[in-house]
């Protein structure tokens, strides 16, 4: 290997350590405003469940009505919808399914009040959706960004997989691209792109390297190094994905990778294009990755996206099934327990996430390298830490105060999977990858 490379070698290395996942099981979501650009959406969904024989949920939601509330200030107070708007909007969706899929079995349709965007994602948690289906809308450049900062924020706030559908869709997916960089984020996203195309489709995945010259000796020993590893992680990927039942190539390009991405869809007129969405930490929420977005916002096709989040999820449904072991720890003798779990698992990226009574569970960020975990008796308050070095003084931190107690689990060889931390109101879960 060309020490010249360290980024794509940093990423094989990670493919090649992947654990097993379990790709979604759940209920496809069909997410639906009554208006013809969420037509699609039904006949992909009527698709997908004869396919995979799943069940199809529809949800919707309504906003609810504000009115003004005087005092030393005016104050929008939000009032939820009559009865009469939620079976209006129900019979509106009734409709709509008689005349996009009049042939779909019997779906349950499910109307939320409440800001639309976080009502389909809470409903896509509650159901535990294997993909929230939306329509694209028009064909102009302008209606798609303007619908794609809907399906952005649907990947910021959620966990599930979205499918964006292209008006005029009638079939699966049978021209597919995949975008990759060889992590094991976009080799889930593949593992779950396969569950949804059609039979017989081809499947190429795309890797966008740098644009270099062979000019220069030194830049040459790169590309050559550069290369080397890029065929390494298209033979992972193919060792993991094992296709059955569709065609699986490989493409190599090189420049920017949003701008080539799309001249390839273009040109080789892709059905689908598929991105993983990977983790950053806190940030995750307020920013997703710059081919993602440009990908939502400009792809020719449908776009499914698959959030760095949803593969964390995976892995641990897998590992639920695996030989387990389960410690528990006393409070008097926490602080010595947390000192030889930071010793086992510093450095190790996990996620974090809340799980409390009053508002339910929330993410707080996902693929944090774990700088430590201290308790404080005083306060019944453990403090997990996260950074790029515990040694730089340069870290966040979380605090939990009023623990009543700690549990790890552990696989069977004894690595640490989950620490759940019990507290007042709700628990919090620390996810080691």
């Amino acid at each position: 290997m060309s020490p010249n490379a360290p980024n794509l070698r940093r990423a094989t290395e990670i493919l090649n350590s992947f654990e097993p996942t379990v790709t979604p099981s759940g209920p496809i979501l069909v997410a639906t405003d009554t208006s013809p650009a969420s037509d699609a959406a039904f006949v992909m969904a009527s698709l997908l469940a004869a396919s995979a024989n799943a069940p199809v949920q529809v949800v919707s939601a309504l906003r609810p009505n504000t009115m003004p509330m005087y005092a030393f200030d005016s104050l929008p107070y939000p009032m939820l919808a009559e009865p009469y708007l939620v079976e209006g909007r129900e019979a509106m969706i009734g409709r709509q399914m008689e005349r996009i899929a009049p042939s779909a079995p019997a779906w349950t349709v499910r109307v939320r009040v409440g800001e639309p965007l976080h009502e389909i994602v809470d409903e896509a948690r509650s159901i535990d959706a294997r993909v929230i289906v939306v329509g694209r809308g028009r064909h102009t450049a302008l209606a798609r960004a303007f619908g794609g900062e809907s399906i952005l924020r649907l990947l910021q706030l959620g966990d599930t997989p979205v499918l964006a559908v292209e008006p005029g869709v009638d079939a699966l997916p049978k021209n597919v691209v995949i975008a990759t960089d060889f992590s094991a984020f976009s080799l889930y996203a593949a593992q779950v792109a396969v569950s949804m195309i059609a039979p017989g489709a081809t499947v190429r995945l795309v890797h966008v390297g740098p644009a270099i010259s062979d000019a220069d000796a030194t830049l040459q020993a790169y590309a050559d190094g550069y290369t080397k590893e890029a065929e390494k992680g298209f033979a992972l990927l193919k060792e993991h994905l094992e296709p059955r039942g569709f065609m699986l190539e490989t493409v190599s390009l090189h420049g920017n990778p949003s701008d080539r991405l799309i001249e390839y869809l273009d040109a080789n007129s892709a059905d689908l294009v598929v991105a993983a969405t990977h983790g950053y930490g806190f940030l995750r929420r307020m920013v997703l990755g710059s081919v993602t977005t440009e990908l939502v916002r400009s792809a020719p096709c449908s776009v499914l996206c698959v959030p760095g989040r949803a593969r964390t999820i995976a892995a641990a449904r897998a590992n639920a099934n695996a030989k387990q072991q389960t410690n528990s720890y006393a409070i008097d003798v926490l602080d010595a327990e947390l000192n030889a779990f930071t010793t086992r698992n510093a450095g190790r990226a996990c996620s974090i996430e809340m799980d409390r009574d009053d508002f339910g569970a929330q993410s707080l960020g996902h693929g944090m390298p774990l700088v430590g975990a201290t308790y404080d008796k005083h306060d019944r308050s453990v403090t997990l830490m996260f950074g790029a070095s515990g040694l730089l003084g340069e870290h966040l931190s979380h605090r939990i105060i009023g623990c009543e107690s700690v549990h790890t689990i552990a696989h069977g060889d004894g690595r640490d999977q989950v620490m759940r931390i019990v507290h007042e109101g709700g628990q919090t879960l620390l996810l080691l990858e």
